[in-house]
């Protein structure tokens, strides 16, 4: 039986439900209906129940409602990176809507390695979570798709829709929100473009150079006329990669970001060498993070949903647990252009 400090240094033994029957006055069965939502309860018994707990400070114990109703109650979320402030967006909106739905959640990370992503799914399955929610880089092998599949856990796609053991997916439009930002540099007469690209291997990395590809297209051009540069979406790769470009003598007057961080440590860059934004040089990023709105000048960026993402896979995973569905359809969020002060019409040569 569990215990909590009191503030004369003693413990106190906690409530149990036999306690909050005795308060309410009514039996132990109908307090545990009330709490495992299985039959019926009176309104004036379900208030009773309702004030007893809120004075005995009782918290029901979630193994033993797990146990009652043959689910853990709990959630399991393996995401790409946990410490990353994109990424921190899709957790909020997860938690949020776990919450309102009076879930339990846990969560691991891969951290865009494919053993380690693989390690964090087969956790999840270990605890018996009732559904999880997956933001992964990497697709599982085959033996982790069976294991999966084995333990009849539901599974939603966070960022992807490739695998075969899902009930369904919530994906953005990075694609679409990445042709859209690079028809903004086009259209402004720019032809002489970098993009700072994410790690080449990773899938948003991927999509967003496709939409860059169909921009260019339109016009004639292809990825080639551009370029490019990969490393990990990090301020250090945007400063490191333009020191490198303009030591080089690259010439450029326009920059897309793979996403905001980036695009803060190239404006750094670009401003200690002596190059103005946007007068010499137009820049755009993507995310639409903390970092594009207090940038000077403010970034032209594209807007991801990212914590709508999160509460749309939790929305869904539930349907598919409460068996309202056994397949979801695949959802595209789509993303949104923000023009701010980073864009100027190219200087003719």
């Amino acid at each position: 039986m569990g215990t909590f400090p009191q503030g004369d240094g003693k413990s106190k033994v906690a409530p149990t439900i036999i306690d909050v029957s005795k308060r309410a006055k009514v039996s132990k069965s109908t307090v545990s209906r009330y709490i495992t939502h299985k039959g019926y309860v009176s309104d004036s018994t379900r208030e009773a129940i309702e004030r007893a707990i809120r004075e005995l400070g009782y918290r029901p114990n979630e193994t033993a409602r797990g146990l009652q109703s043959s689910r853990s109650n709990i959630i399991g979320g393996v995401v790409t990176n946990l410490t990353s402030s994109y990424y921190s967006q899709l957790v909020s909106g997860i938690q949020q809507a776990c919450r309102l739905a009076g879930k339990g959640l846990l969560l691991g990370s891969g951290f865009g390695y494919p053993e380690e992503e693989e390690r964090a799914t087969l956790d999840m399955v270990d605890r018996s979570c009732d559904g999880l929610l997956l933001n992964l880089e990497f697709p599982l092998s085959a033996a982790a798709r069976d294991v999966i599949e084995k333990s009849g856990i539901p599974v939603i796609l966070v960022g992807s829709n490739e695998g075969a053991i899902a009930a369904g997916s919530v994906t953005l439009d990075n694609m679409g929100g990445a042709k859209e930002a690079m028809r903004v540099l086009l259209q402004a007469g720019h032809r002489r473009i970098v993009h700072l690209a994410g790690i080449e291997a990773h899938r948003d990395t991927h999509a967003r150079i496709a939409g860059i590809a169909s921009a260019l297209a339109e016009l004639g051009l292809s990825l080639a006329d551009i370029a490019i540069e990969y490393d990990s979406f990090t301020e250090e790769h945007g400063y490191n990669s333009v020191k490198r470009l303009i030591a080089q003598k690259v010439d450029f007057t326009a920059l897309f970001a793979g996403d905001d961080e980036i695009a803060a440590g190239a404006i750094a860059a670009l401003k200690e060498s002596g190059r103005a934004v946007p007068e010499d040089v137009s820049v755009v990023g993507f995310d639409d993070s903390f970092y594009a709105r207090h940038l000077a000048p403010a970034l032209t960026t594209v807007r991801l949903p990212i914590a709508t993402v999160g509460e749309l896979a939790v929305e869904m995973l539930l349907k598919v647990i409460e068996g309202a569905t056994r397949r979801s359809s695949d959802i595209v969020v789509p993303a949104e252009l923000i023009i701010r002060n980073s864009v100027t019409k190219a200087k003719r040569s």
